[in-house]
């Protein structure tokens, strides 16, 4: 069991991997079709760790927000398209083995799920990187313009914050039981991934490298100091990002600050409303001190 629970794991952080390293080169695309392909797969990838994560709660296991091996080498679409094509290659073979490897047939057949999405989104890849390498007219460098101090701080601190609270609300979302909680903990994480999609495009824009690391995640393992912890994460954040808008001036930075600081508003309420429900239920159907004893064990 402890075998299986570290293939597992190993898997969600490839799975880590490939959301951020597809998201990256997405957002350095800017606006487009290929873009909103490429960010339809790092979807699906994030679907997979969400998967994969639940297998591991399933099978007494503790998840992990590790990330794998990312590759964001490579100077051109086409090159950044060879890389994905090599992390799905990994991940087939990784999957191929494990399927082999594996009698539980329900966990089999989720593996071949997983697989048959990855044999897709390489097709995909290679498809992309044989139309980039055919472009014959290269597109003019246009010079991007310099953006303020104001304006590096709150895009680099919004994409870094970002990633933690989709990191935190995924891992609270694998450990909760209720499934109406859990359901709401793993949308809230999706909206935050638009986010982190919105800030880092603008970033790129700006010819900036996008941050690949991520703010402190609180990981609590009980359900009630979970809603807490995400509770005072968007309290912080929607206060932070309102100091952002006193502090810059270009309109459209402020306008999507603005936005971002009415989501988090929102998910500060729904939290409140989701721990309020849950303080009236037993709490002993709500932890999950099994897993907490084992990691002090």
């Amino acid at each position: 069991m402890a075998d299986l629970v570290e293939m597992l794991r190993a898997a969600a952080k490839d799975e880590h991997a490939a959301v951020i390293q597809y998201l990256l080169h997405a957002y350095a695309m800017g606006e487009g079709e290929e873009a909103c392909e490429i960010e339809g797969i790092a979807r699906d990838e994030m679907r997979h760790f969400w998967m994969l994560s639940r297998w591991i709660v399933k099978l007494q296991g503790l998840p992990t927000i590790e990330r794998g091996f990312t590759d964001l080498g490579g100077e051109t679409k086409a090159e950044w398209m060879d890389r994905d094509v090599q992390a799905e290659e990994r991940a087939i073979a990784m999957y191929r083995a494990y399927i082999s490897a594996i009698e539980n047939p329900d966990l089999r057949s989720d593996l071949e799920r997983i697989l048959a999405d990855e044999e897709r989104h390489r097709g995909i890849f290679v498809e992309l990187g044989e139309k980039f390498r055919l472009e014959s007219s290269p597109e003019e460098a246009v010079t991007p313009p310099t953006p303020s101090p104001s304006v590096l701080e709150a895009l680099e601190w919004g994409i870094r914050h970002e990633y933690a609270a989709i990191l935190q609300y995924l891992f609270h979302s694998f450990l909760v039981k209720d499934e109406e909680t859990s359901r709401q903990l793993e949308l809230q994480a999706i909206n935050e991934m638009q986010h982190m999609g919105w800030l880092s495009e603008k970033l790129a824009s700006l010819g900036k490298p996008i941050p690949i690391e991520h703010h402190p995640v609180d990981l609590a393992r009980e359900v009630q100091a979970m809603l807490r912890a995400d509770i005072k994460l968007e309290t912080e954040t929607a206060q932070k990002y309102e100091d952002f808008v006193g502090k810059v001036q270009e309109p459209a930075v402020r306008e999507l600050l603005e936005t971002l600081k009415g989501h988090e508003l929102y998910h500060e309420g729904l939290f409140k409303r989701l721990l309020e429900r849950i303080s009236h239920l037993s709490p002993s159907g709500w932890t999950i001190g099994s897993l907490i004893k084992k990691e002090e064990g």
